[in-house]
C-alpha cells in the first residue's frame, strides 16, 4: 500500500519537479572565486539559495552552514538517516547541441550540466522525502538532506559541514554513483608534476601549451602557440597535414595548433580521447628542442591511462585496475605543469604508489610539487542497511546484478556508513560529457527507489 502511495504521489507532482530541477539546473553552479557567503563563488551560492527555498516551500527544517553545504530535515527522532549530493557541476566543455545550463526538456529527457551529476539525484531525493512527509508515512529517524558545493573539487564543503554538524548520520547514501550500490571506491589523488625548463633560444620552439579544465575531467581541447621564423610557418603546417584533429593557424611569428579529444569522466578515462596527447603528439612529429627537455615525458603520461608510463600501475581482486588521466597541463617557456587524477585500488596505500611515482618521474627531471587525494572506501556487503538498499532496488528493478565497486569517489567517504547508489539507467547520458541528461521517467523510477530506500531505513 505504501509503495503504491508513494509511486502515485510521485507521478502526480512529476511535472513540480521537472519545474524545480530546470530552476536548479539553470544556476551555473561551476566553481568560481570566493564571495561573501559563497565560498564556493556565486553560481554555487545561487544553487544553495535555490535548494534552501524549494526545502523552505515544502516544510523541512532548512540549515545553511556558512555557504559551506546546507542540510534539510524532516521529523522528529533522535538518529538521523541522510543523504548526501551535491549541486556544483563540472565546467560545460565543448560539443553541446543545446545550451548547457537551459535545462531543456526535450524527447522525454532533461539536458543540462548536472542533470545526472548531481542535481537531478538531488532533486529526486528531494521529491523522495517530500513524498515520505505529506503522505503522513510514519519514521522514527529523521531524514537528513545534506547538500554539498565542493564535490567536483576539493570537498572543502563536507569537510566543514562535519567539522561544525556534530549530529552523525547512523547510515545513508549518497544518489550519485551506480546501481545496485558501490560498497568500495577507488583511492583518489591528484599528483601535481613539476619541471623547471631552462629559456630555449632555438626557432622554432614551443613558446606556450595548454589544455584540460578540470584534472577528473579527460580534456576535450588543447592548444599551443609555435614561434617560428616566417620561413618555416609554412613547413611546420605542412608536417601537420592530416593529422585527425589538429588544426594549425598561421599568425604573426609563428604557428597557432589545437587538438581536439573526447572529454569524459576522470575515473574512467579509458573511454575519452584526451586532448593534450593529441597536442603532444603532433608537436612531437616536428622535432624541435623541447622534444628531449619536456614533450616526450608528458605525451607518455598523458596518452596512458593505466599509470604504467608513471611507473605507479596497480591493481587487486576486490577493485581492478588502477586508472590515471592527465587533467591539466600547461607550459610558459619556462615550467611545466601536470595535474594527473589517479583512481588507485582499495587494497593499496598512497604511500607505495607516491613511492614508485617519483622513482619514475624524478630522472625525467620532474618533481611531485603536491598531491590532495581522499583514502579508499570499503563497506561490508552484510551491513544491514546495504542489505535493504539491495532488496528494494531489486525489486522495484528486477535486477539481479551484484554491488560493485569503482573508480568515482562520492561523498560516501564523507562519513561512516553511506554508500554510493544509482543516479539513473540505460540512455542517460553519462556525467561530465556533452549533452549531459537524464530521462523524466529516470526520475520517476529514481525518486520512488530513494523514497523507499529512506522510508524503510528512517523506520
Amino acid at each position: 500500500m505504501e509503495r503504491e502511495a508513494l509511486q502515485r504521489w510521485i507521478e502526480e507532482h512529476t511535472d513540480e519537479m521537472i519545474a524545480d530541477l530546470r530552476e536548479l539546473l539553470q544556476c551555473q553552479s561551476v566553481k568560481s572565486d570566493p564571495m561573501p557567503r559563497a565560498p564556493f563563488g556565486l553560481g554555487v551560492r545561487a544553487a544553495f539559495d535555490k535548494m534552501l527555498a524549494f526545502g523552505e516551500r515544502y516544510g523541512f527544517r532548512a540549515k545553511d552552514t556558512d555557504g559551506y553545504a546546507l542540510h534539510l530535515d524532516l521529523g522528529e527522532g533522535e538518529e538521523i538517516v541522510a543523504t548526501l549530493s551535491h549541486v556544483d557541476v563540472v565546467p560545460p566543455g565543448n560539443g553541446w547541441s543545446v545550451p548547457p545550463f537551459d535545462g531543456v526538456v526535450q524527447d522525454g529527457y532533461v539536458i543540462a550540466r548536472g542533470a545526472q551529476d548531481d542535481k537531478g539525484p538531488t532533486i529526486a531525493v528531494l521529491y523522495a522525502a517530500r513524498a515520505i512527509a505529506e503522505l503522513g508515512l510514519p519514521i522514527r529517524r529523521r531524514i537528513r538532506l545534506i547538500i554539498g558545493g565542493d564535490e567536483e573539487s576539493g570537498w572543502e564543503c563536507m569537510k566543514h559541514y562535519f567539522q561544525h554538524e556534530p549530529e552523525r548520520p547512523v547510515c545513508g547514501f549518497t544518489p550519485d554513483g551506480g546501481w545496485p550500490l558501490i560498497y568500495g571506491e577507488k583511492g583518489i589523488v591528484n599528483l601535481q608534476l613539476v619541471k623547471a625548463v631552462p629559456p630555449l633560444e632555438h626557432l622554432p620552439r614551443v613558446e606556450w601549451a595548454r589544455g584540460g579544465e578540470r584534472p577528473n575531467m579527460v580534456p576535450d581541447l588543447a592548444e599551443a602557440f609555435i614561434r617560428a621564423d616566417e620561413g618555416d610557418i609554412g613547413r611546420i603546417q605542412m608536417a601537420l597535414v592530416g593529422m585527425e584533429d589538429i588544426i594549425t593557424t598561421s599568425e604573426d611569428h609563428g604557428v597557432h595548433l589545437s587538438a581536439r579529444g573526447k572529454s569524459a569522466h576522470g575515473s574512467s578515462p579509458q573511454e575519452g580521447v584526451n586532448a593534450v596527447a593529441k597536442l603532444l603528439n603532433a608537436l612531437r612529429q616536428l622535432a624541435l628542442p623541447d622534444n628531449e627537455v619536456w614533450l616526450d615525458a608528458v605525451y607518455r603520461w598523458a596518452e596512458c591511462t593505466d599509470g604504467s608510463t608513471l611507473g605507479i600501475n596497480h591493481a587487486d581482486e576486490v577493485s581492478g585496475a588502477l586508472t590515471s588521466n592527465l587533467g591539466v597541463f600547461s607550459y610558459d617557456g619556462s615550467r611545466v605543469q601536470c595535474v594527473v587524477n589517479v583512481r588507485y585500488p582499495v587494497t593499496w596505500k598512497l604511500e607505495a604508489l607516491l613511492e614508485r611515482l617519483r622513482t619514475s618521474i624524478e630522472p625525467e627531471g620532474f618533481t611531485l610539487m603536491s598531491h590532495f587525494g581522499i583514502a579508499p572506501l570499503y563497506v561490508p556487503l552484510e551491513t544491514p542497511f546495504l542489505q535493504t538498499i539491495l532488496r528494494v532496488y531489486r525489486e522495484e528493478t528486477g535486477d539481479e546484478s551484484p554491488p560493485r565497486t569503482m573508480g568515482g569517489g562520492t561523498y560516501a567517504r564523507a562519513t561512516p556508513n553511506i554508500v554510493a547508489i544509482g543516479t539513473g539507467f540505460d540512455g542517460d547520458g553519462a556525467a561530465h560529457e556533452p549533452d549531459e541528461r537524464i530521462a523524466i521517467s529516470s526520475l520517476q523510477k529514481i525518486s520512488l527507489i530513494y523514497a523507499r530506500i529512506l522510508h524503510e531505513l528512517a523506520q
